[in-house]
């Protein structure tokens, strides 16, 4: 067979950890909190590659002999779904430790299994099954694997800030994990800055305090051209006059970077160097293919959430101008409670002491639209 020509750069979904651009201080920070048994929380907006990250300290952790778990926690909406979610990373485990794992879910008799049914299949057959009494004997199975062999665990919560939407979840978590000290550390991971400091902030919630701060910044835009012009490299392409612009529109946001180099790469023959055409024809062509998403976010923003967000993009004015608020049509004391509310999405991100919107591709949507259909006109 011939020898494919295949692009190096994949921007849809979780990265292997050997692909990641950088974060190598952030990954040695995580392993040394881990290695302390010091719980950790990593704030960073959708598609900052935390999970890629977290893997790689999964890995890191596991060539350590710690057991590790990564629990998908997103859309939760009930006790019995979390119990599923914690079935299901548990299956994922392999060797000896797989084996202990499921002689405690045996003895235990939960209705509980690392084979194909389980959980969901308990639930069906007795609808009387008590879901919160079974959530409370999974969560100690780190405990119980530290007093059986003395392995510890890794336990990755990724967006635990779901568990919101089920009352009473996170108590009943604290409730069990509190107690379990050097045998296991817990990661929680979230994309909303505002519910993850509701749960980790808030004096009401179970979970206040409970673990070591952590957020994910944009990547150093060095790192990410060494990245680009390696793997350019590597197949016979030079970015060429292409790399500045790329860096300067993305910013530094790991997965637009990628994507952005994957469609650059794409229109580069082998052999050849990319230039400003080239990145233009790049940049077409990934505004095209996340038009129908950027729609998408647009509706899904409130009233005055787009008005600002339009501001951002579009505007030059100080945000807290009597300029921007005619412009946009809003009253200037909403501004700031619409700012407040996307910063607590991550829609919005503090860049070098100015608000910006943390997608540049969004920014990007909302300048080529132009005169936007109007609003509405509520202005509160």
């Amino acid at each position: 067979m011939p020898r494919l020509d295949i692009n190096p750069f994949r921007f849809s979904g979780p990265l292997e950890p050997e692909d990641m651009i950088d974060r190598d201080a952030e990954a040695d920070d995580l392993l040394r909190l881990t290695m302390g048994s010091h719980s950790f929380r990593l704030i960073g907006p959708r598609r900052y590659g935390k999970t890629t990250l977290l893997r790689r300290v999964l890995a890191a952790a596991e060539a350590n002999g710690t057991a590790t778990v990564l629990v998908d926690l997103q859309d939760v909406l009930s006790i019995s779904e979390i119990v599923v979610r914690l079935e299901s990373a548990y299956k994922r485990l392999k060797g000896p430790v797989r084996r202990h794992v499921e002689d405690l879910l045996r003895t235990w008799n939960l209705g509980v299994s690392l084979g194909a049914a389980g959980f969901t299949a308990s639930l069906r057959e007795n609808p009387n099954t008590n879901p919160e009494a079974v959530l409370l004997r999974v969560l100690e199975i780190p405990e119980a694997l530290f007093e059986r062999n003395g392995t510890p665990s890794l336990i990755v919560f990724d967006e635990i800030q779901d568990v919101l939407n089920v009352p009473g979840a996170d108590g009943k978590i604290r409730s069990v994990i509190q107690h379990q000290g050097r045998a296991a550390t817990y990661a929680f991971a979230g994309s909303a800055p505002g519910m993850m400091n509701r749960l980790f902030s808030d004096p009401s919630r179970p979970l206040l305090e409970q673990a070591v701060p952590r957020h994910l910044e944009p990547l150093p835009l060095n790192e990410v051209a060494d990245y680009v012009i390696t793997r350019f490299q590597a197949s016979r392409r030079d970015p060429g006059r292409a790399m500045d612009p790329l860096l300067a529109f993305a910013r530094g946001h790991p997965q637009r970077s990628m994507m952005l180099a994957h469609y650059l790469w794409e229109r580069t023959p082998a052999g050849e160097t990319a230039d400003e055409s080239t990145w233009l024809a790049a940049l077409d062509q990934a505004s095209a293919d996340t038009g129908l998403l950027m729609q998408a976010i647009w509706r899904a923003l409130t009233l005055n959430e787009r008005r600002v967000a339009r501001a951002l993009a579009t505007s030059s004015a100080p945000l807290y101008s009597d300029e921007t608020a005619a412009l946009v049509g809003i009253k200037r004391t909403s501004i700031r409670s619409a700012v407040d509310s996307l910063r607590a999405k991550a829609d919005v991100v503090d860049a070098q002491g100015r608000l910006r919107l943390t997608d540049p591709m969004l920014e990007h949507w909302l300048r080529s639209q132009g005169a936007l259909p109007d609003d509405g006109d509520d202005t509160d």
